[in-house]
């Protein structure tokens, strides 16, 4: 009996840090990302994106290894207000998601729900490849 409440009593304190990530105690200004890459994952999928552009706004780029195989490509534009970043994909849609941060991660929370955490990182690539912008003649 005393193995199930231990059990339960680690279960439960799990829960309640797992909330914590995007309790509204942990929110920062998501100015913060202007000029940093974020590395971040989220169920199945890892964001490598960079906040190109300065103070509130700017061109959301993938940051890729910068060889023809995988260029940084312009995906998108971000913008923010206050705790808020909203990430605009074009057709792909537009999200927006509150920011937090607990030690060195940050999360990106919709409510109390975490969509993604990951870290920042100095700047990724923010332009195309010279092959790229250049129309063939």
């Amino acid at each position: 009996m005393k193995k199930i409440m231990f059990a339960g009593m680690v279960l439960a304190v799990g829960t309640v840090n797992a909330f914590a990530n995007c309790d509204s105690n942990t929110k920062v200004q998501a100015s913060v990302l202007a000029g940093q890459s974020v590395d971040a994952s989220s169920s199945g999928e890892n964001w490598k994106e960079s906040h190109c552009g300065s103070g509130t706004s700017g061109e959301l780029w993938k940051v890729g290894a910068g060889t023809a195989v995988d260029p940084a490509v312009k995906i998108g534009t971000w913008s923010t207000k206050a705790h808020d970043v909203t990430y605009d994909y074009g057709t792909g849609g537009a999200y927006t998601w509150t920011l937090h941060k607990v030690g060195t991660t940050y999360f990106f929370c919709n409510g109390n729900s975490e969509v993604a955490s990951g870290t920042l990182g100095s700047l990724g690539d923010c332009s195309a490849p010279a092959s790229a912008s250049a129309p063939a003649p």
